[in-house]
């Protein structure tokens, strides 16, 4: 799953909508697509070493899940990035903009949720050496997030979010203008005083997910899974943390919507370009 910085990548770059339901393919070539299973296939048996009718089942699984990406999310997916298109002809508005958002969810959440039974199947049957190695590769990939990140210092990271908000703005619309850096360091300044907040949610959701792989054997592992599911998707953790999301929310729509009123025409033109090429794409793989 994605690290606390990529959540919050995802959750606010702004290629925009567009760029969220991009992630939904797993890469950004088609080459890189069609060969997805394989790759996953190997991640997995690199880090647990599967046992040969696992790995069939694996295999099978994977293609299966592909083929129904393939058939029924590619078009989904291509179909309302043409409607952003469309939409984008002229400025936005707010109810435009947050049923995009509700889109971006629901198919990150279709294909998350395409994922479960699968993954449920595999984990249940794990022996106890796979399932260490699967929560030990865990502990050492947030390790090594937390230790990257611990190593800039508070501007640096604030300076960091700032350029990746518009670097990915860029490869949407072209070059950005002077009167636009301020969006990019307030939405920056957002995400870090959200920060805590998004480390709350990501240590609880990690640890429901180590109960679920040690806890296997005696729960139902699939619709423990799908509700997982359900709430990283939300980034949901509790009531503890419902209003600082809120906020958070509110403050990134509301964001949105001016870095929307702030392109020009030629920024605008070359958004509309990039989504309609996209559609293209992503329809013919879906063939």
């Amino acid at each position: 799953m994605n690290t606390e910085e990529g959540m919050v990548k995802q959750g606010c770059r702004t290629g925009w909508l567009a760029g969220c339901l991009l992630l939904l393919v797993g890469c950004t070539t088609e080459l890189a697509y069609n060969t997805l299973p394989f790759w996953i296939h190997y991640y997995i048996d690199d880090i647990v070493n599967l046992r040969p009718e696992q790995s069939r089942q694996v295999k099978a699984d994977l293609d299966k899940i592909q083929q129904w990406h393939r058939t029924h999310e590619l078009p989904a997916i291509a179909e309302r990035l043409g409607l952003i298109a469309t939409q984008s002809t002229e400025r936005q508005t707010m109810a435009q903009l947050r049923a995009h958002q509700d889109a971006v969810k629901e198919r990150i959440r279709a294909t998350l949720q395409a994922f479960v039974p699968a993954t449920a199947r595999l984990l249940d049957s794990f022996d106890d050496e796979q399932a260490q190695a699967l929560t030990q590769w865990m502990e050492e990939e947030i390790e090594q997030a937390t230790q990257r990140r611990a190593k800039r210092s508070e501007d640096e990271q604030l300076a960091y979010q700032r350029d990746d908000l518009e670097e990915d703005t860029e490869e949407w619309v072209g070059d950005t203008d002077r009167d636009q850096q301020p969006l990019f360091a307030e939405m920056a300044q957002y995400q870090q005083a959200a920060m805590p907040t998004f480390r709350h949610v990501r240590e609880q959701l990690v640890s429901r997910l180590f109960n679920i792989i040690n806890n296997r054997q005696s729960i139902d592992t699939e619709a423990a899974l799908s509700q997982w599911v359900d709430d990283v998707v939300a980034w949901r953790a509790g009531p503890e943390t419902e209003t600082e999301m809120a906020i958070y929310r509110s403050r990134r729509l509301d964001w949105l919507l001016r870095l929307d009123r702030s392109l020009d025409d030629a920024q605008r033109n070359r958004l509309v370009e990039s989504l309609n090429e996209w559609q293209t794409r992503l329809r013919d793989m879906s063939r």
